[in-house]
C-alpha cells in the first residue's frame, strides 16, 4: 500500500484497492482503514477504486506532535488526493472522517463528485452561534480531554461501548480497542479537541454537489436535529436512516450499510 508525503516529515498510509470510478473512505476518532475492511472489499467488488485513508496521527501513518485540526486534516487527504491523480470521487467520511470529507468537499469540488457522510453531519459536533444543536463545547471538551490524559485504555473502551445502540461482542470490542491504541495519546487528545471545537457553518454556502447522510437511528453520538438542519441548508441532501444501529453501522448493520453506501456513490 502506497505513503504518501503530505509535508517533509509526515507521510500517511493509505490502501488503494481495485479499479473504476474512485471512491475515498475516511474513519473516525482514534480507527483506522482497518474498520472499512468489509465495504473496501464490497466497493472493489462492485468495479470501485477504493482509497481507505488512515488520516495523520492513526493507523499506519506518522503521528507528530502539533496540528490536528480538521483543516489540517483536510489538507492531508487533499494531498493525497492530487498525488494519486484522483479526481471526481466519492468521499466518505464517518464521524471524525465526516467533518474531514465535508471540509474536502468544500474546498476542493474538483476532486469530490459526491459526499456521503456516515453519523455526521459534517459541519459541527458541539453548539456554535450557527448551529444550535448539542451541548456547548465547554461543557463536554475538558471531561473527554481530561479522562484521555488520565487512563486512554479505559476511556477509549469507555468511548467504543458507549457509541453501540448495543453491547458488541468482546471480539469486536477487543478488536476495537486494539485498533484505537495505535493512536498516541497527544494525537488522541488533539482530535477530541478538533471534534469539539471544528464550526465549518461558513463553509456551507460552498458545497453544491449531491450529499447523502447514512444514520443509525440510535445513534447515541449524533445530534438528529443537526442532522435534519443540514438537510435544509442544501439544495439536494438526502437521509438513509438505518433501524436500530449506534454509531458504528458498519459493524452493526454490515449488510444494510453496504447496501446503502453503494446506492449513496452510484
Amino acid at each position: 500500500m502506497p505513503r504518501i508525503q503530505v509535508e517533509p516529515s509526515v507521510s500517511l498510509h493509505v490502501q488503494d484497492v481495485g479499479s473504476g470510478p474512485p471512491v475515498a473512505l475516511l474513519h473516525g476518532w482514534a480507527l483506522s482503514h482497518e474498520v472499512w475492511d468489509r465495504q473496501v472489499r464490497a466497493l472493489a467488488e462492485e468495479g470501485r477504486r477504493v482509497l481507505a485513508f488512515d488520516l495523520r496521527g492513526h493507523g499506519s501513518s506518522d503521528a507528530p506532535f502539533g496540528d490536528y485540526s480538521v483543516a489540517r486534516l483536510g489538507a492531508d487527504v487533499t494531498t493525497v488526493l492530487e498525488s494519486l491523480d484522483v479526481a471526481d470521487a466519492a468521499l466518505v467520511g464517518w464521524s471524525l472522517g465526516g467533518l474531514v470529507a465535508f471540509r474536502v468537499a468544500a474546498t476542493h469540488p474538483k476532486l469530490v463528485r459526491r459526499l456521503v457522510l456516515v453519523g455526521s453531519n459534517g459541519v459541527a459536533n458541539a453548539r456554535k452561534p450557527g448551529y444550535p444543536f448539542g451541548l456547548p463545547a465547554e461543557e463536554q471538551e475538558q471531561a473527554v480531554v481530561e479522562r484521555e490524559k488520565a487512563d486512554r485504555i479505559s476511556s477509549r473502551r469507555d468511548l467504543i461501548l458507549g457509541a453501540f445502540n448495543s453491547p458488541p461482542e468482546d471480539v469486536l470490542a477487543d478488536w476495537l480497542l486494539g485498533v484505537s491504541l495505535r493512536t498516541p495519546s497527544w494525537v488522541g487528545v488533539e482530535c477530541l479537541r478538533t471534534l469539539m471545537r471544528t464550526d465549518q457553518v461558513d463553509h456551507l454556502a460552498e458545497l453544491d454537489m449531491s450529499v447523502v447522510q447514512i444514520l443509525g437511528s440510535r445513534d447515541p453520538i449524533l445530534a438528529k436535529r443537526g442532522s435534519a438542519w443540514l438537510k435544509e441548508q442544501l439544495r439536494d441532501c438526502r437521509h438513509v436512516w438505518l433501524e436500530n444501529c449506534g454509531h458504528f453501522p458498519m459493524l452493526e448493520a454490515p449488510d444494510s450499510f453496504d447496501h446503502a453506501l453503494v446506492e449513496s456513490i452510484t
